[in-house]
């Protein structure tokens, strides 16, 4: 044996959600849709719930992502590739946001709005009244 994997016969399914890749070997070509949903849940474990609106999506020979929607539509991606490259987009978005990515971004955009704030005080005039006092459409006072 010269070290290398027989994976003659064997689907290899790849499978992304956001960052996270995997590589699952598959023995039975004769995989459902609503088997290949279980089998996402238990391989992204935590990153994937069991009341999440999953849409599943294969690459094709053109690159394009096509959309999985019924055991039909799997069976004829299978037929397509050896290696299935699966794309999961959870509750219509690519890839979740982890907490950590969710903080970063409120914390940049709170000092993006900081930023905007002093830009706008900067430009105004002393003396001049701030955006909170009312001034009359016709500008006199």
């Amino acid at each position: 044996m010269n070290g290398q994997l027989d994976l003659s016969g064997k689907l290899i399914i790849k499978a992304q959600l956001g960052e996270d890749i995997r590589r699952i070997p598959i023995h039975n070509e004769d995989i459902t849709y609503d088997e290949l949903v279980l089998m996402m849940q238990r391989v992204f474990r935590g990153k994937l719930l069991s009341n999440d609106e999953v849409t599943i999506k294969y690459k094709d020979e053109d690159g394009d992502l096509i959309t999985i929607f019924d055991s039909s539509d799997l069976s004829f991606a299978i037929q397509c590739s050896r290696i299935l490259k699966l794309t999961l987009f959870v509750n219509g978005q690519p890839r979740p946001l982890e907490s950590s990515q969710v903080k970063y971004l409120r914390r940049e955009l709170i000092e993006l709005r900081n930023k905007v704030n002093r830009l706008l005080d900067s430009l105004e005039p002393p003396g001049e009244p701030g955006p909170s006092t009312n001034i009359p459409e016709n500008g006199r006072v």
